[in-house]
């Protein structure tokens, strides 16, 4: 992934990104420096492909700003969504540990900025901190349970609860909440057919609870769609930092 691509995004916002990953939260400031080092800053524009099921791992991404999903694709075109990251999540940690191919392939979603780290000095670093191994394994943790919670919510939810969950898991926390993600990744995240999911969203603004305009969909009742898929409000946090950082010189 790495190129000659000028490093727009200032070292202290890198850093700063760095310090808040959950994968290096808590590393000496002379540990992240050092990683900062090998950090290259991406711009990416809504659609992109970051790397494709079964590639070879060249480099950990963190994201910076925006929105990546990771998915795997079907024979029949239709993909099975495993997460959607936003900052500071990393991507692609599985197979930079393991050394192994990707599992899954990434797009971006929503314009964002990631920061790419070459493969060995993020491994070196974690064959030298403990710290960062005890992360690395909360992290693939955290995975397994949200996999596991997916996987319960296929079994327990109707498509249309489903639907209620992935509109509160997507929703930027604007006023209103704004959904700005196609029918199509909703389908795909929610687990059904493109035109299912638009007969539950059209099910959905009859009673109130949003509005489907062009391109986004206003959450109007948050606390109906809450109650609906079976969430306490604390489930879905607000997060201040859905805008994609600006490039600084």
């Amino acid at each position: 992934m790495a190129d000659d691509s000028a490093r727009t995004t200032s070292q202290t916002q890198v850093a700063a990104t760095l310090a808040r990953c959950p994968l290096f939260r808590g590393l000496p400031a002379d540990a992240l420096a050092a990683l900062s080092a090998h950090v290259t800053p991406f711009p990416m524009p809504i659609g992109t492909i970051l790397w494709h099921q079964g590639d070879d791992p060249v480099d950990l991404v963190v994201v910076h700003g925006g929105l990546v999903c990771e998915f795997q694709p079907s024979r029949s075109g239709r993909r099975s969504v495993l997460h959607l990251k936003g900052p500071p999540q990393a991507v692609g940690e599985i197979a930079v540990f393991d050394r192994r191919p990707h599992l899954a392939s990434v797009e971006v979603l929503r314009e964002s900025v990631i920061l790419a780290i070459p493969a060995e000095p993020v491994v070196a670093l974690a064959a030298a901190s403990t710290h960062l191994t005890h992360n690395v394994v909360l992290q693939f943790g955290a995975q397994v349970r949200a996999l596991a919670e997916q996987r319960a919510d296929f079994m327990v939810l109707d498509l249309a609860r489903r639907v209620a969950k992935a509109l509160l898991r997507l929703a930027r926390h604007t006023d209103p909440m704004t959904v700005d993600i196609g029918v199509t990744v909703l389908a795909n995240l929610a687990g059904g057919a493109r035109q299912s999911v638009s007969a539950v969203l059209s099910r959905l603004e009859r009673r109130g609870w949003l509005v489907l305009e062009p391109g986004r969909i206003l959450l109007l009742d948050v606390p109906a769609l809450h109650r609906y898929a079976g969430l306490d409000p604390v489930d879905t946090p607000v997060d201040p930092r859905d805008k994609v950082p600006p490039l600084a010189g």
